[in-house]
């Protein structure tokens, strides 16, 4: 990400597609990754990042009751839209401004709206804008499916002790695009026990490894949230920008 000019350099993105079609496939998340960088250019402008203030210090005690900038934070809200952008300009997705959730999420919302694939079995991704420190749309949550569960909330916290830079962000922002457009979402519910898989990436809550492998393996009493790849054509050709 940005260093001391404050220009904004995101971090290149690692996507895995499905192992299917794979030479349509491998050119649409080119030109997906390609586009995402091109449109997070247009969207940030005006918008700087910033390096991890304490990469080699713990933070001061008096940093966890404090938002110094809640504006800066609008650059993860950009990377979405950068993501958006890409998808509908690439024939994807489409956008609807129609927003449900399934719960309400645990953030105050404002402008919100619908990333729509259009690849059959796909999740849908609802983008939102929440309120952080003094900014009302300085934060980002995430959700997918319809009705909408929420998989990311960014930053998590957004005080001055939990900041690790811009950049850690957008690769968070980056991680839950990816796992939802290639197909490598999946959680698992089963009243408070949960299990995520975000690409490689593993987390559960109320239940230990040993189950958590069991279930994955055989998911039937748990209800599933996960889609097939938005990259996978279904119109017989490779989507063009």
């Amino acid at each position: 990400m940005s260093g001391s000019s404050g220009r904004v350099v995101a971090r290149p993105i690692h996507l895995k597609a499905p192992d299917l079609v794979h030479h349509t496939v491998g050119v649409i998340e080119e030109q997906l990754l390609e586009m995402v960088e091109r449109e997070f250019a247009r969207v940030s402008r005006g918008l700087e990042g910033w390096p991890d203030p304490h990469p080699d210090r713990r933070p001061e005690d008096s940093e966890y009751s404090r938002v110094t900038d809640a504006t800066r934070y609008r650059i993860v809200g950009a990377r979405a839209d950068a993501w958006a952008a890409a998808a509908v300009g690439l024939g994807l997705a489409v956008t609807d401004d129609r927003v449900e959730w399934a719960d309400a999420p645990p953030t105050h919302l404002g402008r919100s709206y619908v990333l729509a694939p259009t690849a059959v079995g796909a999740l849908p991704l609802v983008i939102a804008r929440h309120h952080l420190g003094d900014c009302d749309d300085a934060g980002l949550t995430l959700g997918a499916g319809s009705p909408a569960t929420v998989i990311d909330v960014v930053p998590d916290c957004g005080c001055d002790a939990c900041d690790s830079g811009s950049g850690d962000l957008i690769e968070v922002v980056d991680r839950s695009f990816a796992a939802v457009v290639t197909g490598r979402y999946r959680r698992l519910s089963k009243r408070d026990q949960v299990i995520t898989l975000v690409g490689d990436s593993r987390s559960s809550s109320n239940i230990d490894r040993r189950r958590a492998d069991a279930v994955l393996a055989r998911p039937q009493g748990w209800a599933e949230l996960t889609g097939t790849s938005w990259l996978i054509p279904t119109r017989g050709a490779p989507f063009e920008p």
